[in-house]
């Protein structure tokens, strides 16, 4: 069964060159995102190869589908560097040419060997390698939640297991590089897919770099912009959803709520500039203390809180001390003058019984003790009506 393979090529190379000019203008509409570009290069780098190869074909020129071999062996380094670019990696140009210049030493080898063959065979294993690079990248990359990167590494992998069956008819002999391949070779079969490739990548790139898009949109209203904490309305949403996990897994439960002792003083002293500096340094020494999956909020002001889920209050009440301590020796100048700024917090923990509105009543409170008693200081609540001293915490009703 031979099958007019050259449609199939056809068609790919024009769904190649497509999806090359949409990535284009998805790069100019997404400001101008460096993936995208990497990407709309790859296929189009790959678009003048195939047509290389048609014409080749076609025509019966050996000499085309040999010159097609320096775009082809290219194509698939820039799908990597897309990748690599797309998560902020730098993309060495020794490792971006590699594979191309592997293409052109087969090819200008002396000597008696098949050269048609072995630079082939190079093809399809430089498609290989990179595409399990670039998939190897996606898969190291699992922390941010991007919905279609698992899509992309599929799309990859099939499409390196493909060039992987190429590679193999190659060195097998059962592949004629002179002609087009019969459909149901290896070779045949990269054209007919190639199709789905080209489309399919190109939409799934573009979705993962809007989707990205949209998330940094939506970090940025939920996040202070001088403190990177996040605000109010984000804070109490995000630990509500923390106290219900908390609640069904029967785990601890704790808050903290800091206040930066004569905050005011410092404005009108020293000036809004050095309050607003105060302000994200003490964020960033907290954020410091805390582990990845506690919970930081600025709660107006000069008033802040953190969740520290599946943490008792003596973890809490370890956590708001060391906060204490580093801030007040970190600032006890500004400018070279005496400073001595400080901190006072309120601690609590809740049964799984208890509700937001107690334990924020109850941190209130002991921070507001903490300012009584002389300031610079961790205060606990020990239930609904008292505060005390932290080295008898127990846990509010």
């Amino acid at each position: 069964m031979h099958l007019d393979t050259l449609t199939f090529m056809v068609s790919n190379t024009l769904f190649t060159a497509f999806a090359s000019l949409c990535l284009f203008g998805a790069w100019f509409q997404f400001n101008r995102v460096p993936a995208l570009l990497w990407w709309a290069v790859a296929h189009g780098v790959n678009t003048v190869g195939l047509t290389l190869l048609i014409f080749g074909f076609a025509y019966h020129n050996p000499s085309l589908p040999a010159l097609a071999g320096i775009p082809l062996t290219f194509a698939p380094a820039l799908v990597w560097a897309g990748v690599q670019s797309f998560y902020g990696r730098r993309v060495p140009v020794a490792a971006l040419v590699a594979g191309m210049s592997a293409f052109i030493a087969i090819s200008l080898l002396p000597g008696d060997i098949d050269h048609r063959k072995w630079s082939v065979a190079v093809q399809f294993g430089v498609w290989t390698v990179y595409l399990l690079l670039a998939v190897a990248s996606l898969w190291s990359n699992g922390e941010e939640m991007l919905p279609g990167r698992r899509a992309l590494m599929v799309l990859l992998s099939v499409h390196a297991v493909i060039f992987l069956g190429g590679f193999y008819e190659q060195l097998t002999g059962t592949f004629d590089a002179t002609a087009p391949p019969d459909l149901l070779t290896w070779f045949g079969i990269i054209h007919f897919e190639s199709i789905f490739y080209a489309g399919g990548t190109a939409v799934v790139v573009i979705l993962m770099t809007r989707d990205r898009r949209e998330q940094k949109i939506l970090e940025t209203a939920k996040t202070d912009s001088l403190t990177g904490a996040v605000n109010r309305q984000a804070f109490f949403e995000d630990a509500e959803r923390l106290l219900e996990r908390c609640r069904k897994d029967g785990s601890p439960y704790s808050m903290v709520m800091f206040d930066l002792d004569h905050f005011k003083n410092i404005n009108d002293t020293r000036g809004h500039q050095a309050g607003d500096r105060i302000l994200a340094s003490f964020a960033n020494t907290v954020q410091t203390a805390l582990r990845p999956n506690d919970l930081f909020g600025r709660y107006g002001g000069e008033e802040f809180l953190v969740v520290l889920p599946d943490a008792s209050v003596e973890t809490a009440y370890v956590v708001a001390e060391r906060v204490r301590k580093a801030f007040a020796e970190n600032h006890r100048f500004f400018n070279g003058s005496p400073l001595n700024a400080t901190v006072s917090a309120g601690v609590a923990s809740i049964s799984t019984t208890s509700d937001m509105n107690e334990i924020v009543a109850s941190v209130d409170r002991a921070m507001y003790a903490a300012k009584h008693n002389g300031r610079n200081r961790v205060e606990c609540a020990i239930n609904h009506d008292t505060v005390g001293p932290c080295r008898n915490i127990v846990k509010i009703a």
